[in-house]
């Protein structure tokens, strides 16, 4: 089948590089426009080149990515300003932990606009059925589509200091569960078995940092290269969350690289990576996921071979669906 950009004018505008739109704007035919800008001027100027390029381009379809909430609210008015078929990507913001439904000025005009776009945007695209259903109850017209497994390429492998390797994701957020894997380690059966962290380890706590297990290494901050290189490199990841409808860029990332994956117990998470082990969180089951993922490990490699098979194929299909309803909607 055509994709959408063959036969139509798209564009794709997101003011963040992100994977997810780097993807689907290359799947689907669209001229991608990242315009993205850091300090106080950043929303002036993202706005000036949204407006200057979508007058000069004037797309029939006008893809956009959220966040940023303030893209979305402009193609939306942009779109009821012309005939152009306004898609917003929105894989977050939702607000959906309880520190964000607190009555603050932020968080009030937050709704306001994550209402307005989900009712005026021709198509909201989600990530999975639990968002999609929040979208209709507001009005709003939902697909869901799920990150396309990405591409990734190792460089150079590196030499790691365990018998056994593993690379939990992170980026010490409040909803990872850090002292928990940590405490898990601690009590680990097997010997020689090294856990690589990644990410700013400095918003961990010093204390916390300092009386980690010995079986620990946090890597910092690392470049993508460096990234997807300590990815090939283990024997196993993990990627962990404590929030409840987030589907992780960790999960898609082990699975395209074919690593047994250890991921949270989360019902997003475990309707879609059928084939990864899952956790409660807690140090007692971490532990004992890691344990028997080691143990296993052979077993747990050919799971995550079957499930990149059957999300490349699920994804190609969805995808597919998607296209065929754009493109019957703009005919009618």
């Amino acid at each position: 089948m055509d994709r959408l950009g063959d036969k139509n004018s798209s564009i794709w505008i997101t003011w963040e590089t992100q994977r997810r739109s780097i993807e689907l704007a290359r799947h689907f035919g669209c001229e991608l426009f990242i315009f993205e800008h850091f300090g106080w001027l950043r929303y002036p100027k993202c706005l000036w080149q949204t407006i200057s390029v979508f007058f000069k381009k004037k797309p029939q379809i006008l893809f956009v990515q959220n966040p940023s909430m303030v893209l979305a609210t402009v193609a939306c008015l942009l779109g009821m300003l012309s005939s152009s078929y306004v898609i917003v990507d929105r894989h977050t913001t939702f607000l959906l932990n309880e520190k964000d439904k607190k009555i603050t000025l932020r968080n009030i005009v937050f709704k306001i606009l994550h209402r307005f776009t989900l009712k005026h945007a021709d198509l909201t695209i989600v990530t999975n059925e639990y968002l999609a259903d929040i979208v209709k109850s507001l009005k709003g017209r939902a697909f869901v589509l799920p990150d396309k497994l990405p591409d990734l390429q190792m460089t150079e492998k590196i030499n790691l200091k365990g018998d056994k390797n593993i690379f939990l994701i992170s980026s010490f957020n409040h909803d990872e569960p850090i002292e928990e894997v940590l405490s898990a380690m601690s009590k680990l059966k097997q010997e020689n078995v090294v856990l690589y962290i990644s990410g700013n380890y400095k918003k961990l706590d010093k204390s916390i940092r300092d009386n980690s297990p010995l079986n620990v290494v946090f890597t910092g901050f690392l470049s993508y290269e460096e990234f997807i290189n300590y990815l090939f490199s283990v024997d196993v990841v993990m990627a962990l969350t404590t929030a409840t409808h987030c589907m992780l860029c960790g999960c898609y990332e082990a699975v395209s690289a074919e690593k047994p994956l250890i991921t949270s117990r989360q019902k997003v998470l475990v309707d879609y990576f059928s084939g990864a082990v899952f956790v409660d969180n807690t140090k007692n089951d971490i532990r004992h996921a890691i344990e028997v993922v080691i143990e296993k490990i052979e077993e747990y490699k050919s799971n995550i071979l079957l499930l990149k098979n059957e999300i490349s194929k699920s994804w190609a299909e969805e995808c597919q669906k998607l296209e065929e309803y754009v493109i019957e909607q703009l005919q009618h």
